[in-house]
């Protein structure tokens, strides 16, 4: 049996926190990694739902990660997170295979629409 799950990869606690209190009461799990093979392999346990990707820390391994996602794992919506606005970076993610792309400091009330809109029902 296959469970929504919100994972995230790169996230902070503050982040994680408020995330946790968006997905309460929607039966929906939060999985936190800072690893990607870590995050790779909730995937491989059947997960479905939608991946927070936060990037900004190390572009070529987070870009690196977004592209397996996408490829490997049909039946996870990449959701790009970062903290500022570059217009070719938001361009990438797009071409790798992101759902969405939120690069605009700040905007904690899009994101969490857009997280919510992407989660299967």
């Amino acid at each position: 049996m296959r469970h929504t799950q919100l994972i995230t990869y790169g996230v902070d606690e503050a982040a994680a926190e408020r995330l946790t209190a968006l997905v309460r009461d929607r039966a929906v799990g939060l999985r936190v990694t800072h690893n990607a093979q870590a995050c790779l392999n909730l995937m491989r346990q059947g997960a479905v739902g939608v991946l927070l990707l936060r990037i900004g820390k190390n572009l070529e391994s987070e870009f690196t990660l977004l592209a397996q996602v996408a490829q490997q794992f049909p039946q996870i919506a990449p959701v790009v997170w970062g903290g500022a606005d570059h217009p070719r970076l938001a361009g990438l993610a797009w071409d790798l295979g992101a759902q969405a792309v939120l690069l605009t400091p700040g905007d904690h009330d899009r994101l969490y629409d857009v997280i919510l809109r992407l989660l299967p029902d």
